[in-house]
């Protein structure tokens, strides 16, 4: 399994140690026994992990890395966020951005939503109360720097908790899409060249009979992008037969829903192309991060011909959690959008679990 995860600053250590645990939590359940081991191979563009069953190499695991450009894009300044929030949603309300992804999904539209509703509310009741505390404070004989101070301590408290609600974590990558929609950074295409030329090389060491890509969140653009490059080179013919493609919570939309996006459109022209590279889309409506069962070249009119690309399937994730009311829902949004990548009880799973579809046996070795 080759592996593009979200925009993420975390890294591989973040993910090796939630792999290793669901592996713990999958294994539990059957009769099976597993181990996990890190592999040599680590370096700045990837990190490898093997999984042994009995001995015997089940499932290598290569984490593509893209987090260190997830942190060169993770402003922590509030007033860098506040300026950069004035243009994406200048272009969001105004400039069709919206209407776009409502049309593909009023969850997600909604969500784009979400930072700057929640800056507005924070804004709003700041001034409520500051302007309460000058009437109160001017008939005692107090000065207007303690009611700074105090919308100053209202202002900070509201930062803190977007900041432990994911609202800034939603907006950074809000706004990290946007800017590639438009080109203004071609750090991502050039990772993106590299981790192909990367893959290559390890593919020619030590080759597999079956090798899935998979994208999850952001990180199925990503994907794309990778499938489009390794198309571009002359060894495409040795690799095509072997080479399987599985987006987790995919947002392909976000990005190409943007006129400018002309690259990653073509990316997804070329990876539509016959013969085509088996492709399953994994979401659920109960993930409003995600845009679920949207057809990604319907999205921004890219043609595709023949049969539907990729295959899309829509599985049940709230019933994993147990979250049964509207709001337990809506306040879980974050944590559920990881729930592809963890295990599930069968009953439980809504007919997906990674760890069953990594590891249900193949003939002859393992697999990436």
């Amino acid at each position: 399994m080759v592996f593009l995860s979200g925009f993420d600053p975390r890294g591989a250590s973040f993910y090796y140690r939630l792999f290793a645990e669901q592996l713990r939590r999958y294994q539990q359940r059957g009769d099976r026994s597993f181990e996990l081991e890190r592999r040599r191979q680590a370096d700045r563009l990837l990190s490898r992990w093997q999984v042994l069953e009995a001995g015997q190499p089940q499932l290598d695991v290569c984490f593509l890395r893209w987090d260190d450009i997830a942190r060169e894009h993770w402003p922590r300044q509030p007033l860098v966020l506040l300026w950069d929030g004035l243009f994406v949603y200048g272009w969001y309300l105004l400039g069709g951005g919206i209407v776009r992804i409502g049309r593909l999904s009023w969850r997600v539209a909604l969500c784009g939503l979400y930072p700057a509703l929640f800056v507005l509310l924070a804004l709003g009741s700041g001034l409520v109360l500051a302007s309460a505390l000058a009437q109160g404070l001017a008939l005692a004989g107090l000065g207007w720097a303690l009611v700074g101070l105090v919308l100053a301590v209202w202002l900070g408290a509201a930062w803190q908790l977007a900041e432990r609600i994911g609202v800034v974590w939603l907006f950074r990558s809000i706004r990290f899409t946007h800017g590639l929609a438009r080109a203004r950074d071609t750090t991502l295409r050039q990772r993106v060249e590299e981790l192909a030329e990367r893959f290559l090389e390890l593919e020619e060491q030590d080759p597999a009979d079956e090798v899935w890509l998979v994208g999850h969140s952001s990180g199925s653009f990503v994907m794309a992008m990778l499938a489009a490059e390794l198309r571009r080179r002359g060894t495409w013919p040795a690799l095509a037969g072997r080479l399987r493609m599985l987006s987790l919570g995919q947002n392909l939309a976000n990005l190409a829903v943007h006129q400018k996006a002309t690259g990653f459109h073509a990316d997804l022209g070329l990876v539509a192309e016959e013969p085509r590279v088996p492709w399953l889309d994994i979401t659920s409506p109960d993930d409003y991060l995600c845009f679920a069962g949207v057809d990604p070249y319907a999205s921004c009119g890219v043609p595709c011909q023949g049969e539907s690309y990729p295959e899309l399937r829509l599985i049940p994730l709230a019933q994993r959690q147990q979250l049964t009311t509207w709001w337990a829902l809506v306040s879980h949004q974050f944590d559920l959008h990881f729930e592809y990548l963890r295990t599930a009880e069968p009953g439980q799973s809504g007919g997906f679990d990674l760890y069953e579809f990594l590891l249900a046996p193949v003939g002859g070795g393992g697999k990436i």
